[in-house]
């Protein structure tokens, strides 16, 4: 645990905007699977329960607690989350009520929480740092309500430019295998060029659509949608790939 803190802890203080992502939380909530959620759970929107796991300078849960709160009228009864760093620059001051925040590594542990604790959680692009998936994909399970609605993303292995990179032996966007360097295997030299500027991610997980969907299947979910996390059309296609989930 101590290599992967040093390691994130190292990412924050060198690049101000790593872990403060801007999704499409509008096209999010206006998805089939969302809208059915607020729907069948109503009554939570008094006192929702909210969950974020891996939420970094926590931009994803400012924009969606701001969403629920002026489009749904939702009050908050809990705010929790849980992330191995706690970044500095979050937006987590700003979120009302305060957000309890947990430091622990979600790899192969038990999330600090009672069963069936949250109505909703989300999950930002940690799947894909983590060892044994299955474990941590059954822990949400384990404390999302029966009710319940999760949203978990990663990148996208199977989007339509990494399927063309593949037909010339490149590395999908995403992909990474070290930690000193994130432009190993990509192709053509321009882009090789265009990544020396980042540094490795920590991936050590790839994912495609159908994959995803099996392992949420396999760890006590039904896959309800997909989001396109960037916004815009065929969320199956699109680079960062976010799959909707409600509780078998």
């Amino acid at each position: 645990m101590q290599i992967e803190s040093n390691f994130y802890d190292r990412l924050h203080k060198n690049d101000v905007a790593y872990g403060r992502n801007v999704y499409d939380v509008p096209g999010l909530m206006a998805s089939a699977a969302f809208r059915r959620w607020l729907e069948r759970d109503e009554k939570s929107l008094a006192q929702l329960r909210l969950l974020d796991i891996g939420c970094g300078k926590a931009q994803f849960l400012y924009d969606v607690t701001s969403a629920l709160r002026q489009k749904h009228q939702a009050n908050f009864k809990r705010i929790a989350v849980v992330d191995l760093i706690r970044a500095q620059g979050s937006r987590l001051g700003e979120i009302s009520p305060a957000p309890e925040f947990f430091q622990q590594s979600v790899d192969g542990q038990k999330l600090p929480f009672a069963d069936a604790s949250f109505d909703f959680v989300s999950c930002n692009h940690v799947l894909e740092h983590i060892f044994e998936t299955e474990k941590f994909l059954r822990e949400i399970r384990r404390v999302l309500q029966p009710n319940g609605f999760a949203v978990v993303s990663v990148p996208n292995c199977a989007a339509w430019m990494n399927r063309i990179m593949f037909l010339f032996g490149g590395l999908p966007l995403g992909a990474e295998v070290g930690t000193e360097s994130a432009t190993y295997g990509f192709w053509p030299p321009f882009l090789q060029h265009k990544l020396k500027r980042f540094e490795p991610s920590g991936h050590i997980r790839d994912f495609t659509p159908r994959a995803l969907s099996d392992l949420s299947a396999a760890c006590g979910f039904t896959p309800a949608g997909w989001w396109a996390q960037d916004g815009g059309m065929a969320p199956t296609l699109r680079r960062n790939l976010g799959i909707l989930l409600e509780p078998k």
